[in-house]
């Protein structure tokens, strides 16, 4: 785990720091604003998405979960990321869902789900995520690749259940293969009027692919479509404007666009100043021309405005990893099944509590 540590820090060093600013695109005409129907859409969905959020995190673990604890706190503390929209491209050909992987494969990823439609039976995941691992452990069959613990919460009465399955991305041609594992089968033999019962050990396909609507085929399928979305949306965390949002000591993330900040935050609660003028809210400056006195300079792209704010009962921190600091989609260190109480031990928990801090530190 030292290493694992010594992997830690040095990512933290080289990713979270300033950045050198991007060459600026020439300038283009802005184009009049008109009214966006989807946008309002979109907005409205997000303020219901990130509610969905926190209900779904202050709910309690449910006794029993396939989850350690100490993995459910980590998962938490770096955040559910609400992804907005919620896009899923489907394909329909197991072998053909592939990952980028010119791309990172980060060793935390943590999605909600925002989904609380029920029908009587039914459960839903409220939150999907995966966990990168050094190795398969025993009692699962080996697939090459980089092994992964995926899995969802879903709520029953009240509380959440963490389930889970391991699979593996071949780091080479991106394919992403389910793990079988060693399971207790129970069988039934009925013959001559009587019933007989028995178990025995053997292969088999995850539990978590066990579904009473849905055979293992179609139920690896979807998870595997969900796995690739989960990490598309993931890798591209820097490509956009982070937003912490943070409410009763539970913190979520959501991303939006450069050109998308003042839309989504025109209704956020005002800050004056002591000489009663209302600070603007955060934005993102092209670099441009300027004239003064006849005289032309150019300004260098940079962020102007209000960061930190409070917006619709939320208190939001916002932060832009194009110059900023980078998110943890680039870290990369799997973890490794310990002991509980080993010593010299960096246990999920405190990782995750560690990468969300230095995503909020500003940059000197």
């Amino acid at each position: 785990m030292k290493a694992m540590l010594q992997k830690l820090k040095d990512f933290l060093f080289r990713f979270f720091r300033k950045q050198p600013p991007v060459e600026a695109k020439p300038q283009e005409p802005k184009p009049k604003r008109k009214y966006n129907k989807q946008k309002s859409k979109d907005f409205g969905e997000l303020l219901d998405n990130l509610e969905i959020t926190f209900n779904s995190l202050k709910l309690p673990n449910l006794a029993g979960s396939w989850l350690e604890k100490d993995s459910i706190i980590g998962l938490k503390k770096i955040g559910a990321h609400v992804p907005n929209p919620w896009e899923v491209k489907f394909t329909k050909k197991t072998s053909d869902i592939l990952i980028d992987v010119t791309r990172p494969l980060p060793a935390i990823m943590c999605i909600s789900i925002p989904n609380e439609s029920a029908e009587e039976g039914k459960h839903y995941p409220r939150i999907m995520y995966a966990i990168k691992q050094k190795r398969l452990p025993w009692n699962v069959a080996f697939k090459p690749g980089a092994p992964y613990i995926y899995g969802a919460a879903y709520e029953f009465h009240g509380e959440l259940f963490w389930m889970h399955m391991y699979l593996t991305v071949n780091k080479k041609t991106g394919e992403i293969h389910t793990c079988e594992e060693l399971r207790q089968i129970d069988n039934v033999i009925r013959g001559n009027g009587k019933t007989t019962y028995y178990s025995n050990k053997r292969w088999a396909p995850p539990a978590y692919l066990e579904n009473d609507d849905h055979n293992v085929k179609d139920m690896e399928n979807t998870c595997l479509n969900l796995f690739r979305a989960m990490h598309e949306w993931w890798v591209d965390r820097d490509l956009r404007w982070n937003v912490v949002v943070k409410k009763n000591g539970e913190r979520v993330t959501f991303g939006i666009n450069d050109k998308d900040t003042a839309y989504y935050f025109k209704n956020r609660d005002k800050v004056v100043s002591e000489n009663g003028v209302t600070k603007r809210i955060v934005h993102y400056v092209r670099e441009h021309n300027r004239v003064t006195n006849g005289k032309e300079t150019t300004i260098k792209e940079h962020i102007r405005g209000l960061r930190e704010f409070n917006w619709n009962g939320y208190h939001c921190n916002v932060i832009s990893p194009r110059l900023e600091v980078k998110t943890s989609a680039f870290f990369e260190a799997p973890g490794n099944d310990v002991e509980e109480g080993a010593e010299k031990v960096v246990y999920l928990s405190k990782v995750g509590k560690l990468l969300a801090d230095f995503e909020e530190r500003r940059s000197a």
